[in-house]
């Protein structure tokens, strides 16, 4: 049992809040019942403090000589008929000396009354209800009287000095009506308070084990996702606090499942990618081997395996490169570039390949001299790379005598840089796919020039966003694509 509440969060939450609840209604219960209780006995209980002032009164006379033993008795008789009780004058033994009913008198006190005697005779004083028998007229008997029935008294205890000795009175009043009405309400008390105790326990239990099912729901869950079971969902049920704990739990494994369906994919498009062109080789090989090809011919098939190879190295090499970028491995070596320069140089080592393949480029430099002076937070590799991609990518898709724009502009602290072709364009679905790994917006040319992996635009966006910039891509049909960069201005270097 121990064990299982230390593990079972529900039940600490309804334990702790039973506890709590508890303490409380103790508190409650017994500061009520002593409340009525002082609030009935207060009137008796000054009554017997006056009677007692009274009493010394008479000791000081009877100390003084004024008073005998005869008048003493009638003195407290007098007393004890106004409060319609009894008074007990003992000595230090504990034997009454003087008694209102003189039957008691040399009889020894209860043992019931022994505790406040000896809290007399250390000078203390106070009040206490006891149970004691009872003669016909009501009142107690003596100490060894005959016993008969038993009532309640208020009973009030003081040092008394008589003769210049130390002695003990106790001052006796019957309260059997008033000791009725305290138990009457504090039976109103306890009973109703302890109904309450239970309807709140039960209260709890449902609220504790409300607040609990989510939790061990999201135990559950969190076991079955373990087993890649991402169909499993928490129901939210509430705005508060756990009902958002459940809805993000539940974005959480929608998010896990997205990425469980992008590596599925990415392990079938990998695998694709690798066996068509391994299988191709195999077979160029093998026939080769087997002389299906002549041998005139293997210098040209052993051309189209090493393209193939190639092809192969830089998929690999990619794929590499976009793991790095992916898990925040890759350092970037951020420095102020000029970022017009540094387009330029690009744009100069690409410029042949784009001569050799039959197309026009045209570039756009901005207009004033700070414009070209604009200093952008790049690593400059990467930006390099990124813009390789952009215009390898227009090459590829523009035709024989078409044109390549590439422009420049820095305006409200960004620099926006955009490539363009005069292709064939894209469909508004290729649009939204172009960013998917080894997606290819036209595969009837992957196999030209070697071929593209289809990672090229996945790794520019990635890197793009690494350097805290931003890359946008609008297509017509038919009249070719733009793509944009844009990156924030640095204030000097």
């Amino acid at each position: 049992m121990i064990r299982k509440l230390r593990q079972s969060l529900y039940l600490k939450l309804f334990f702790s809040f039973l506890a709590t609840c508890i303490l409380f209604f103790l508190a409650l219960a017994v500061f009520w019942s002593n409340y009525f209780s002082e609030l009935f006995y207060k009137d008796k209980k000054q009554l017997l403090v006056d009677r007692s002032a009274d009493l010394m009164q008479v000791a000081k006379s009877y100390q003084d000589g004024s008073f005998y033993s005869r008048e003493l008795r009638i003195s407290m008789r007098l007393i004890s008929r106004s409060f319609n009780g009894q008074i007990w004058i003992m000595d230090q033994t504990g034997t009454i000396i003087y008694s209102t009913d003189p039957s008691g008198e040399g009889q020894t006190l209860p043992k019931s009354l022994q505790s406040a005697f000896s809290k007399a005779l250390s000078n203390n004083r106070d009040f206490f209800v006891e149970h004691l028998p009872v003669g016909p007229p009501g009142r107690p008997d003596g100490p060894n009287g005959p016993t008969q029935r038993k009532s309640s008294f208020l009973i009030y205890y003081m040092p008394l000095q008589l003769n210049g000795q130390s002695t003990v009175a106790f001052f006796h009043t019957p309260v059997e009506d008033i000791t009725d009405v305290v138990n009457a309400v504090r039976w109103n008390i306890w009973v109703p308070l302890i109904f309450s105790l239970i309807a709140v326990g039960l209260i709890l239990y449902i609220i504790s084990k409300k607040l609990a099912r989510p939790l061990q729901e999201m135990n559950r869950a969190s076991l079955a996702v373990v087993e890649r079971n991402f169909n499993i969902r928490i129901p939210e049920g509430s705005d508060d606090e756990i009902g958002q704990v459940a809805k993000s739990f539940n974005i959480m494994i929608e998010e896990m499942e997205r990425w469980e369906d992008s590596r599925q994919d990415f392990l079938a498009n990998v695998s694709h990618e690798l066996r068509s062109p391994l299988t191709a080789l195999r077979g160029m090989i093998m026939a080769m081997k087997d002389n299906v090809i002549p041998p005139d011919k293997h210098a040209r098939y052993l051309d189209i395996c090493d393209m193939e190879v190639q092809r192969l190295g830089r998929l690999v090499d990619e794929l590499l490169d976009l793991a790095r970028i992916q898990n925040g491995t890759d350092i970037y070596r951020f420095e102020p570039v000029p970022v017009v320069k540094k387009t330029r140089e690009v744009l100069e080592l690409i410029a042949p390949t784009i001569k050799a393949k039959g197309l026009v480029l045209e570039v756009k430099e901005p207009e004033s001299e700070e414009e070209r002076q604009a200093l952008v937070r790049l690593d400059p590799d990467r930006y390099a790379q990124i813009l390789n991609n952009l215009l390898h990518n227009a090459i590829k898709f523009t035709p024989e005598g078409k044109r390549i724009m590439v422009s420049m502009h820095a305006a409200n602290g960004r620099f926006e840089v955009s490539v363009a072709d005069t292709g064939k364009g894209m469909t508004e679905e290729e649009v939204k796919r172009i960013w998917e790994r080894f997606y290819k917006a036209d595969p009837s040319r992957a196999g030209k020039d070697g071929g593209g992996t289809g990672l090229g635009l996945t790794i520019a966006k990635h890197l793009v966003s690494g350097m805290d910039g931003q890359i946008g891509v609008a297509s017509v049909p038919g009249e070719g694509t733009v793509f944009t960069l844009h990156f924030p201005l640095t204030a000097s270097a």
